[in-house]
């Protein structure tokens, strides 16, 4: 293993390229400290005075720097490889993917690491005594902890391990202790980890507020490719309105004893049981909303401001909106008032996951071929809007490689993923190329489609 951080790009204003380093250099260290990752380079870069050690062509080399008013390092530098799950557990999705897929999506991260850069889950399994001093004297705060159950031996047989697994309350023990904050995730599975065991766990990560900032009580995700693993009982409808009944008054006492929102039910919880689902106005849900949490109330919030505002007639023009099951239940009463313009014709297409499986029901894992064969079998429409949550961002691939560009041949009409609030999706409807430039032109649809000021605009995920 090479030593130090590889630089890849120096930018020509900043002070890497002011003191002489290049692509391809390799970070030693500053101050006299060893570098490993990115996180030491942050950590240590923090100085204004600085002695940096780095490597070329096997020659060391070494300078004091003296960082200006407002300027930056304008380096790039290479991600560390992140260290793989030794878990199998029943419920991870990475295990109940289908053959053939691209190999990236095969590996299993669990890596302090991500956990702290972007919000990755661990268990904390493989934690080493080194990692755990690391954390505290980098401040690597807040983490998250997939915590599934605090009873040893049941977390052991929901992380598929028979031995070497500590409490997970040594290690939350250990946290609160040294003031790392983190944030907690229970994946529930029926008959293994609810009832009496689920609130033996929440009452166990009570206590730790507020190192604990928050909880998500998630229902597990089971694809139609589980052959190999144990058998785990799907959620139903009826399943989840228990699950919420159990939950709705411990959610709330939490809530009157800790003065603020720390437990939290997934969406998903609620639109399976044909609940709406709570609106967290005012919450910080960020944390917790790759969970779930909240991803309903943000994206149907201005749409009582929207509605007021629908224009009563436009030019002809037709749009289909794709979507999963899950998001369909309040897509549905968007896309009927919709309709009522006289003129736009919006067409809702519900996709059913063929390549997990119909238990899979999120739109974020639905398969560029799965969408393409249901838009192929449906009326054609003017443009076809879908979610950009099924795409991966930067070469807008779908799960199976299907690409955007390749769809949007295939239809013979624009594909455009939309982001965000419903603001987003009625303005991209409005905005579609036949009728685009009349929508605009009207008063009250332009305040639809402009942005909202800075200080109210809705976040988006």
């Amino acid at each position: 293993m090479s030593p130090g951080v590889l630089i890849t790009k120096v930018e020509p204003a900043g002070a890497a390229a002011r003191i002489g380093l290049r692509a391809g250099d390799r970070l030693l260290s500053l101050n006299g400290h060893p570098l490993g990752d990115q996180i030491d380079v942050q950590f240590y870069s923090a100085a204004r005075r600085l002695r940096v050690k780095w490597l070329r062509n096997g020659v060391e080399s070494e300078r004091g720097v003296c960082l200006r008013p407002g300027e930056g390092w304008g380096w790039e530098l290479e991600p560390f490889a992140p260290r793989r799950c030794n878990n199998r557990c029943p419920f991870c999705f990475v295990l109940q993917l289908p053959r053939g897929l691209r190999r990236a999506l095969y590996f299993r991260d669990e890596d302090y690491r991500l956990s702290f850069l972007y919000g990755h889950y661990i268990t904390g399994t493989n934690l080493m005594a080194g990692d755990l001093e690391r954390i505290v004297r980098q401040r690597l705060s807040p983490l998250y902890i997939s915590v599934h159950a605090t009873d040893p031996q049941l977390r052991a047989r929901l992380l598929g391990r028979t031995f070497g697994v500590p409490p997970i309350t040594e290690l939350l023990d250990f946290l609160a202790a040294h003031d790392i904050q983190f944030h907690a995730q229970i994946v529930v599975c029926p008959d293994w980890n609810d009832g009496a065991a689920l609130l033996q766990t929440l009452a166990d990560l009570r206590r730790y507020h507020p190192a604990l900032r928050s909880v998500a009580v998630v229902p597990v995700g089971l694809t139609a490719h589980r052959a190999h693993l144990p058998r785990i009982r799907p959620v139903t409808p009826r399943y989840a309105a228990a699950t919420l009944e159990l939950l709705a008054p411990i959610m709330r006492q939490w809530q009157r004893a800790l003065g603020e929102r720390v437990l939290f039910a997934a969406d998903e919880w609620y639109l399976r049981a044909g609940l709406p689902a709570p609106d967290y106005r005012g919450v910080d849900i960020a944390p917790q909303f790759e969970n779930g949490v909240g991803m309903v109330g943000q994206f149907l919030r201005p749409w009582r401001q929207i509605e007021r505002r629908l224009p009563r007639r436009l030019p002809s023009g037709s749009v289909a909106v794709v979507t999963g099951v899950s998001a369909s239940v309040f897509l549905k009463p968007i896309v009927r008032r919709l309709n009522k313009i006289a003129g736009l014709r919006v067409r809702l297409i519900v996709v059913c996951n063929r390549l997990f499986g119909p238990t899979v029901t999120v739109s974020g894992l639905l398969a560029g071929r799965d969408i393409l064969d249901a838009l192929l079998s449906c009326p054609r429409a003017d443009r076809y809007l879908l979610p950009a949550n099924c795409l991966r961002p930067w070469d807008h691939l779908f799960l199976d490689d299907l690409s955007l560009e390749q769809m949007a041949d295939r239809l013979g009409k624009p594909v455009v993923p939309v982001e965000g609030t419903c603001r987003e999706l009625v303005s991209t409807v409005f905005c579609s190329a036949d009728f685009g430039r009349s929508c605009l032109a009207n008063e009250s649809i332009s305040m639809i489609v402009r942005p909202l000021p800075a200080q109210s605009k809705e976040p988006h995920p």
